[in-house]
């Protein structure tokens, strides 16, 4: 078992830092909660071409020219607390190299038990694993600064820069407080209607982080089945997040013995808010529940949950879910508060990242295979599923500090099961 490492807040800045913007609540909400809890995440790309060192440094040095945030630590102020800052000397984004044939797995386990030192830019990392095959890059990001579609944004732009493309430096992305509140409507709703059910506020608890990897698990849908799938839920009316949610919590339910399940799922506020290629965490959460074996239909779930997920997607319950979090998350607030914002005011057992379908704007002969992420651990539950749609394949990986091959590997039978007409078409290789 390694030692952890502790994340540090600076409490005084260095003569030549400058405060870039103030951390706004959800960023504190993170900050705070990863001093004991890291919750950092990674994304991975496996390339079909072997990648040099050179090549990926110089690639991540204009990336980091690019993205202001790349260039920032957290410093923590009397009176005004935690802000963004930069120093006149930066350090470049750091990679580490490898030259194996292991599946990234293996790599991605490593970054989940080496958390950020906060006070030390930058708050992102890499590393590249080159096997006989083909290269692998995993990004890491402190989720203070970035969440899952800042991670392919910034995959884009680091694939442009491997094929020679210059990349156009970014403004200081402002907080996505700041873009609710100029975009949004004020008036907050409540979350769903299942927010009312006392089953939702059932306490949960924190896994004392201790540096210990997890286990990382994935598989491929192919693209018969990854289509089959995107097709039943077009016919049933439900979302593919919602029917991923539905089969995690009927498995989850079932290897535990519980007969209500909630999920958190992160809602990316790009769309609503008609936000560009930043690196910042712009994105709310959401929590569902189901009582998974009561005997309903499992289309009849899903469309449930995509009704309620639909709610949360919405300006007013995108509003609402800031204003909580700005209420609860105060300039003062400290891990303990976030910790029982987790556990007790909106606690989960399982957390479902679902990245969507992404489709690299790359322009050059260096492209990606593959994609999986967010790679990520949050300390509350015992399984995280990340999901994303790449060149017409699902990929699903699974995270838990027991082994999770049985749990995601429940979740793609029972994907399979309700679309029929493409069972056993899937792939358990990695691509």
């Amino acid at each position: 078992m390694s030692t952890p490492t502790r994340t540090t807040t600076r409490t005084h800045s260095q003569p030549t830092a400058q405060l870039v913007r103030p951390v706004d609540a959800l960023e504190r909400l993170f900050y705070r909660y990863a001093e004991q809890n890291p919750v950092h995440f990674s994304l991975v790309a496996e390339f079909g071409v072997i990648l040099t060192e050179a090549q990926v440094r110089a690639a991540l040095s204009a990336v980091q020219k690019r993205h202001p945030l790349l260039s920032v630590h957290v410093e923590d102020h009397p009176g005004s607390r935690l802000g963004f800052y930069r120093a006149d000397s930066v350090a470049p984004i750091g990679l580490t190299a490898h030259e194996s044939d292991q599946h990234w797995q293996t790599f991605a386990a490593a970054e989940l038990a080496r958390p950020f030192d906060r006070s030390t830019a930058p708050l992102m990392r890499a590393v590249l694993v080159n096997g006989r095959a083909g290269s692998t890059i995993l990004l890491t990001f402190d989720h203070t600064i970035a969440d899952g579609i800042s991670s392919v944004r910034l995959t884009s732009d680091l694939v442009n820069a491997l094929n020679g493309k210059a990349l156009a430096q970014l403004e200081v992305p402002p907080s996505v407080e700041d873009m609710i509140a100029r975009a949004l409507p004020e008036a907050p709703i409540e979350n769903g209607s299942d927010a009312r059910d006392p089953r939702m506020l059932q306490p949960t608890s924190i896994r004392p982080f201790d540096g210990t990897r997890p286990y990382v698990h994935a598989v491929t849908l192919d693209v018969a089945h990854t289509t089959g799938l995107v097709n039943r839920c077009r016919a049933e009316q439900t979302t593919v997040h919602a029917a991923i949610l539905t089969a995690a919590s009927r498995v989850h339910a079932t290897l535990h013995n519980k007969d209500f399940v909630r999920v958190l799922s992160p809602v990316d506020v790009r769309p609503l808010l008609d936000i560009g290629g930043d690196c910042a965490g712009y994105f709310m959460c959401t929590i569902t529940g189901m009582a998974p074996n009561d005997g309903t239909v499992f289309w009849n779930q899903a469309r449930a949950m995509t009704a309620d997920l639909s709610i949360a997607k919405s300006g007013l319950g995108v509003a609402a879910v800031s204003a909580t979090i700005q209420r609860e998350v105060t300039i003062d607030a400290d891990c303990a508060v976030t910790e029982q914002l987790f556990t007790r005011a909106l606690p989960f057992d399982l957390l479902v990242t679902n990245l969507g379908v992404q489709e690299l704007n790359v322009d050059g002969p260096i492209k990606p295979t593959a994609l999986w992420g967010p790679v990520v651990q949050s300390q509350t539950d015992d399984y995280v599923i990340g999901v994303t749609t790449y060149d017409g394949r699902l990929r699903m990986f699974s995270c838990g500090y027991t082994s999770s091959e049985q749990f995601l590997e429940g979740v793609r039978a029972t994907l399979a099961q309700v679309t029929p007409q493409d069972r056993g078409s899937s792939s358990d290789a990695p691509r």
